[in-house]
């Protein structure tokens, strides 16, 4: 029996083994083409998940979005989008019989209701300015949703004529006397986004910020979780900016406003920071939202707090929690919340009482946009990914008693990734600068084998209030970086969040100062593995990675190649540039003409004389956060010196590259840019 035993477990490791070996590098193409989930939505009785997915089509990479429902228990998905034209955003009714959703199927997104277990469907909005963002009221004799209308306009018919009056103006010239004229990817256009209610059954919908110059939610990155229903449906909470600050202002309010419409209320008036994400406690004591300290600060901790709607008190749950909390929901018996908060280098589950204790619940593994059920215990759904595994949707019981672990109810891509080498993150941690402690990631190549040498290549990230985590990343992927032969080491530099407040506050006024040091002395550290090849490192980052690979390109030779998608150059002509001023007016010290040092002092160009090594541009055409001209100038600078580079420009793109098939020739001239100068060996080129 024991020589049985030996020759199966013998079997079984050489056909693993097998296995591994018959699996490859992922490809541009595969990655591009994955399937992607999205907005999970489990329903209130907690016995149904409904979500969206995004499907590439392989030869004309062109993109469609449906929805899909699976049983919350486990058990085979099915779709519920039945046009060609897919449908997304879904909301379930507070009963669990219907889902409203978004669809495209008259041309312009409009409102959808379907009943999954008869599938019948019918149109709620009929509006020629579309809708989008719909949330059900808690009685569900009512919907809201948001439409992009001309603040003016009292009616669809007067969003219409105004529409059609502005198409048929001879001239496309505009004349604008605020700043914000252009934001994110788009040019202020007259339209604002407003809050509309419409009645569940059917009915004309009511603007309940008719005439106001107002945005909800506030652009570009806001959605539903930004305006909330309260428990008697009587009222909405929501979140707007105005004024003529807006440019250089983070100070959002939360509002309330009638069902019926009337004047809104500011329920945050006197807070100087930013607020957003409202939400009703289910028995309508409180109101509940997110809210930073620091006027004029994007990067502040988001602190969750709770207004007593009876004596209007104002406090912070939880507390002394120095993390920023990033998404909430209320408990149904509304003593307290379930909390995803970025917690070194993972988004975590964390329990918050209304008395404010915390309580890490979650048994592990990344987790966003989560989808709670009005049940006890709490049942929640979320996407769950890593490094190496795309987003999936989990359900997951909280139960402090009795835990247990959060079920995989999709299965996206399951052939694709039995087929994929993809190494799992491993967490590194090193003394950076004045000794403090800094982490990061590190990832392998697929096939590794630690007895060969491997190029080094070093991610830098973006914001710069920003971090690697163990998350499976739609655009810059560790592992398709890594596919090439490549170890990847992703530094979470002084700026980086989810290492406390502290940490994140200290890149102000030294961008090139503390990060800069943080990255190199874990470079240090890395180039001394025995697997690492350290005389072959390059560097890529993208943003705020962007101008750290400009920087470096001035103040260091130890990189053979890098790559500066989107990086600031020229900071003074950066700052009159960009749209949200607020950003380099924290980070650099106002203005430049109020004071200049950190612009002069932070700022890449003024040490073009010293960039020797080869540099791969790309900018997007359609990029308003970094304008175009700061790649054009660093293009320019390397160029007239002789530093071998060139420039890869997207005029559909901007600060990210979104379109399928731009994703391809990104992927494909950065991996052969790389290529050209550290050889990598072993791994066929995606």
């Amino acid at each position: 029996m024991i020589r049985r035993f030996v020759f199966v477990a013998a079997a079984l490791a050489a056909a693993s083994a097998a296995r591994a070996q018959a699996r490859h590098p992922m490809t541009v193409r595969e990655f591009v083409g994955l399937d992607r989930a999205a907005e999970p939505a489990i329903s209130p009785d907690a016995r149904w998940v409904a979500y969206d997915v995004t499907t590439t089509d392989p030869a004309a990479f062109t993109r469609r979005t449906d929805l899909w429902l699976v049983p919350a228990a486990g058990g085979e998905p099915r779709r519920l989008s039945s046009d060609s034209l897919g449908g997304r955003s879904p909301r379930w009714s507070p009963d669990s019989r219907s889902v409203a959703y978004v669809t495209t199927r008259g041309g312009t997104p409009e409102v959808w209701i379907v009943e999954p277990q008869t599938g019948e469907r019918r149109q709620l909005t009929a509006l020629s300015t579309g809708a989008d963002g719909p949330i059900w009221s808690p009685l569900g004799d009512m919907v809201a949703f948001v439409s992009q209308v001309y603040p003016e306009c009292p009616d669809d018919a007067c969003n219409r004529r105004t529409a059609a009056a502005d198409e048929a103006r001879p001239s496309r010239a505009r004349l604008y006397d605020h700043l914000l004229f252009r934001h994110w990817t788009a040019w202020d256009d007259g339209t604002r986004s407003h809050l509309f209610v419409v009645p569940a059954a059917g009915g004309t919908p009511r603007d309940l910020l008719a005439g106001k110059d107002w945005d909800t939610p506030v652009p570009p990155f806001g959605g539903s979780a930004d305006y909330a229903w309260s428990p008697d449906g009587r009222e909405l909470a929501f979140t707007a900016k105005f004024g003529r600050d807006q440019a250089w202002s983070t100070n959002t309010d939360v509002y309330t406003v009638g069902v019926g419409g009337g004047e809104p209320v500011d329920a945050t008036q006197g807070m100087p920071g930013g607020e957003q994400t409202p939400a009703y406690s289910p028995d309508g004591h409180y109101l509940a939202f997110l809210s930073q300290a620091r006027a004029n600060y994007e990067s502040d901790r988001w602190r969750l707090m709770v207004k007593d709607r009876t004596t209007g008190a104002v406090r912070e749950v939880p507390r002394g929690f120095d993390r920023w909390v990033g998404e909430y929901a209320w408990a149904p018996l509304s003593d307290g919340f379930l909390v995803i908060a970025e917690d070194r280098q993972l988004d975590r589950f964390f329990h918050v009482t209304l008395g404010g204790d915390v309580h890490a619940v979650h048994p592990g593994g990344n987790a966003a946009g989560m989808s709670v059920a009005a049940t006890t215990p709490l049942e929640v759904a979320y996407l769950g990914d890593a490094m190496n595994q795309p987003p999936q949707v989990f359900v997951w019981t909280v139960d402090h008693e009795h835990p247990t672990p959060p079920l995989q109810v999709t299965h996206l891509n399951a052939d694709t990734l039995a087929a994929l080498d993809l190494p799992p993150g491993e967490a590194i941690a090193w003394r950076g600068a004045e000794g403090d402690s800094v982490h990061g990631w590190l990832l392998k190549p697929p096939g590794f084998d630690p007895s060969r040498r491997y190029p080094l290549l070093v991610l830098v990230h973006g914001g710069p209030q920003g971090a690697w985590l163990d998350q499976f990343h739609p655009r810059w992927n560790p592992e398709l970086f890594a596919a090439p032969g490549y170890v990847v080491f992703m530094p979470n530099p002084r700026g980086s969040t989810g290492f406390g407040q502290r940490f994140i506050d200290q890149i102000a006024r030294n961008w090139g100062g503390l990060p800069f040091e943080d990255i190199m002395r874990g470079v240090d550290v890395v180039a001394r593995l025995p697997y690492v090849d350290s005389t072959r490192m390059g560097a890529a980052g993208g943003s705020f990675g962007g101008h750290m690979i400009n920087w470096i390109n001035g103040h260091t030779t130890r990189f053979k190649v890098l790559v500066a998608h989107d990086g600031d150059f020229n900071l003074s002509s950066f700052y009159g540039a960009t749209e949200e001023l607020w950003f380099p007016e924290h980070d650099l010290g106002g203005p430049p003409w109020v004071d200049r040092t950190d612009y002069e002092r932070w700022s890449p160009d003024r040490f073009a004389s010293r960039m020797k090594t080869p540099e791969l541009v790309i900018h997007g055409g359609r990029d308003f956060r970094v304008p175009e001209t700061e790649g054009f100038q660093a293009f320019t600078a390397l160029q007239r010196q002789g530093v071998p580079s060139k420039l890869l420009y997207f005029p559909d793109e901007g600060h990210f590259v979104v379109k399928a098939q731009n994703q391809v020739v990104w992927w494909t001239t950065v991996h052969q840019w790389l290529a050209g100068y550290l050889h990598p060996e072993g791994a066929a080129q995606p």
